[in-house]
């Protein structure tokens, strides 16, 4: 199973044929095992957590998180699957027009305030801007988190130890997204589109020097793939061993997301007047697999294809 855009949930045992499984709204989605997904769903005002088995399509409520729902909750906070770890934020009005945003942690039946910044208003119009990272190490003891989830104003990018909730690691500078590929060790491109590396043992290094925008890790920690941004009007996506080996290449396209250990689905651009960038996405899905070395277009069923912009999972 796969999850897309974190609420298309695939069925990827043939990645080039896949079948859609389910399609969230307004909701999280996450893995669990092969057979089950969680999922976050609004019950009497209060965000809860529903595990959902696959197969006999049984649910059943798992954990109510400690927020009520409020705009953008759902991609502007992060959570275990039983409820027990959560990373929200709230904010307050200040008199200068801006606004005091707390970041909070709810680990262990209490509430924490982990850090706060202020945000001002505005958007962003470019594809490209900064993006987001807030992820929990794969054995939940680490949350990385950028102040660019909460204000476009604040660049930093924190890590946390949960278990004392000390900051342990804190750079300035924006990101254009980030993962974990091990217990603890993050890897996420920064404002200049490099990528780097943080380990508690070593601290903050340069991992790979090309123009990434977005980076998504295999399940194993092996691979890693983002959008080359060297040229923002020729984005290419890029695929690269963690360790030494072969990489690859393609021609225009985006937004890479791993549906298995060594299968890359990612999305094919063109030259577009229609938006405010270069290029845009035409709706064809390739699957790029590393070990056999093909790349082929995916072939979704009628209804089945992603209406969102594929094919991260953060997306």
């Amino acid at each position: 199973m796969a999850v897309i855009a974190r609420s298309l949930v695939y069925d990827v045992a043939d990645p080039v044929h896949p079948r859609l499984v389910c399609r969230g709204t307004d909701t999280a989605i996450h893995l669990l095992g092969s057979n089950a997904i969680a999922y976050t769903t609004v019950v009497a005002n209060h965000v809860v957590i529903v595990r959902r088995d696959l197969l006999t399509r049984a649910e059943s409520q798992v954990a109510q998180l400690r927020v009520s729902p409020q705009p953008y909750y759902w991609f502007a906070a992060t959570w275990s699957w039983d409820g027990s770890l959560e990373v929200y934020s709230t904010s307050a009005p200040r008199a200068n027009g801006s606004w005091l945003v707390s970041v909070h942690l709810w680990s262990r039946g209490a509430d924490h305030v982990l850090y706060s910044i202020e945000s001002g208003v505005g958007g962003i119009e470019s594809r490209w801007a900064q993006r987001a990272l807030l992820e929990f190490s794969p054995d939940h003891s680490y949350v990385a988190i950028s102040d660019t989830t909460y204000s476009l104003f604040s660049n930093n990018v924190r890590v946390f130890l949960l278990a004392d909730l000390r900051q342990k690691f804190v750079t300035g500078g924006s990101t254009s997204g980030g993962t974990w590929i091990a217990n603890d060790r993050l890897v996420w491109a920064n404002g200049s589109h490099l990528l780097m590396q943080w380990t508690p043992s070593v601290g903050a290094t340069s991992l790979r020097t090309e123009k990434w925008y977005g980076v998504a890790s295999s399940s194993d920690g092996l691979w890693l793939a983002g959008t080359l941004l060297a040229d923002v009007s020729a984005p290419r996506v890029f695929i690269a061993p963690v360790g030494s080996g072969r990489t690859f290449r393609t021609g225009l396209a985006s937004s890479p997301g791993f549906v298995t250990p060594t299968v890359v689905w990612y999305a094919l651009e063109a030259a577009s007047q229609a938006t405010y960038d270069p290029t845009a996405p035409t709706g064809v899905i390739h699957a790029l697999d590393v070990v056999t070395q093909t790349d082929k277009v995916v072939a979704f069923r009628a209804g089945e294809a992603p209406n969102t912009v594929c094919c991260s999972a953060e997306d």
